[in-house]
């Protein structure tokens, strides 16, 4: 673990060169608060104010603190526009969180401007005014050790693909890293913990007010409450594959303790090859729209999830999904039990002592089929069809994608013209055709 340390804590000329950076880009964001005759002041924060970022992998937030009433994404963003020009700043883009910010590249390095209020402690008006406060209270906690377990942290998790908050991972959040390492002392404490966390449990860094009873969001397996306001989970955005994979790799680790977990990502089991899942799978390959990053895949996962219930409705058994992209296109491969199924349906009616909905599905039923009624009492009806193929299926359903598998309005468009392609066709396809079968075949959700 030693030499893990070692080689991811930031070289002195490199920490040099950085802190040049950050210091350009700090003065660029004072500056454009004056150019533009706003009242605020600009700070750092996120891993490089924290002294937590990993060697070689260094990025700079600066977050422009205006006055409450002033409009993020109008006088915000202009703010932050400007910013980045006097900084000569490339490959400026606009992302979203809550509200929207600009990221920019300078000398190599990615730089963020998010506009925030200047407020209270607890008197939030948009989620980025907490950020100053967790620099704030993570600067009076943070030694050089815990920086080093902090570092080792975050690249176990990068390396097990669960690093980062945004819905396209759907992970842990380098504060999330942090407060959970604070919390137990460091990485091999964390992950011993880890293995043993209950459903719902409440992961606190500190002592919680007496009666204190933190919010519980739809879906959220652990709670750990934002030191800086207790009233937030930092473990809403945590998926149950991300927490899934975290905690299973932390016991494969514990049990066997080697360098490559912080390398590349751990089997679950045997992997397969993309060929032994490639013809059971069918996969489908849209262009990249052009929306930030977030907006898009929060709008993929769900599409995803649509087809899925789609699929299982039409009587075929999804098994996983995965998916992977290219520069150009994005891919999504599902692997089913089977790719054709149903020449015999069977239909569920209500149990046999149910008279008013016993005469209805009689009289729905018709001379379809044989009435069949179970050990438990309850009606079936019987039909007999023509086998269907899922390809079909798809197909059929992409043509109106909102309506029919509850599909994102945003991605209409780029489905309505997708290619799907089945089994063994999608490994001579795009790259990310090749990406998302070899996701299925290693158990992964995203490659």
């Amino acid at each position: 673990m030693e030499e893990v340390k070692a080689r991811l804590r930031p070289s002195p000329e490199e920490r040099e060169r950085v802190g040049g950076v950050a210091s350009k880009a700090l003065n660029a964001a004072a500056r454009a608060l004056a150019d533009l005759g706003l009242e605020g002041e600009a700070r750092l924060g996120g891993s490089y104010a924290h002294g937590t970022w990993l060697a070689g992998h260094a990025d700079i937030d600066v977050f422009v603190l205006l006055q409450p009433g002033v409009n993020l994404e109008d006088e915000g963003l202009k703010v932050a526009g400007r910013a980045l020009d006097i900084m000569g700043a490339e490959r400026v883009e606009r992302k979203y969180a809550e509200h929207p910010y600009l990221s920019g590249k300078v000398g190599g390095i990615d730089v963020e401007v998010v506009p925030c209020y200047r407020v209270q402690r607890g008197q939030w008006i948009s989620a980025a005014d907490r950020s100053p406060y967790h620099t704030e209270y993570l600067l009076s906690r943070l030694t050089d050790a815990i920086r080093d377990e902090i570092r080792v942290a975050k690249a176990f998790m990068i390396a097990q693909g669960v690093y980062g908050a945004e819905i396209k991972v759907r992970g842990f959040s380098g504060y999330l890293v942090e407060v959970l390492v604070l919390k137990y002392g460091g990485l091999i404490e964390l992950m011993r913990a880890a293995t043993s966390w209950r459903m719902g449990e409440v992961l606190a860094l500190e002592t919680l007010p007496a009666g204190f009873r933190p919010q519980q969001q739809a879906g959220a397996l652990i709670i750990v409450p934002d030191p800086v306001d207790p009233r937030r989970n930092l473990g809403a955005a945590v998926s149950a594959w991300s927490l899934g994979r975290f905690i299973a790799s932390s016991e494969a680790f514990l049990e066997y303790p080697r360098g490559e977990f912080f390398e590349r990502q751990a089997p679950l089991g045997k992997p397969l090859e993309p060929e032994d899942v490639a013809p059971n799978s069918i996969t489908l390959i849209i262009e990249k729209p052009l929306e930030p990053e977030d907006i898009l895949w929060g709008e993929l996962w769900r599409t995803v999830r649509g087809m899925s219930r789609y699929l299982e409705s039409r009587g075929f058994n999804v098994l996983a999904y995965a998916a992977g992209e290219d520069e150009r296109t994005i891919a999504v491969s599902l692997l089913l039990d089977r790719l054709s199924c149903c020449r015999v349906e069977l239909r569920r009616g209500p149990h046999i002592m149910m008279a008013e909905a016993r005469r209805r599905f009689l009289d729905a039923s018709g001379n379809k089929g044989p009435i069949w009624i179970d050990e438990d009492g309850r009606m079936f009806s019987t039909i007999i069809a023509g086998e269907r193929s899922a390809l079909d299926e798809l197909r059929a359903a992409i043509r109106d994608p909102v309506r029919i598998i509850g599909a994102s309005k945003g991605l209409e468009g780029v489905l309505r013209s997708a290619r799907i392609l089945q089994g063994m066709e999608a490994l001579r396809g795009d790259e990310s055709a090749r990406k998302s079968l070899g996701g299925l075949a290693y158990g992964r959700q995203l490659a």
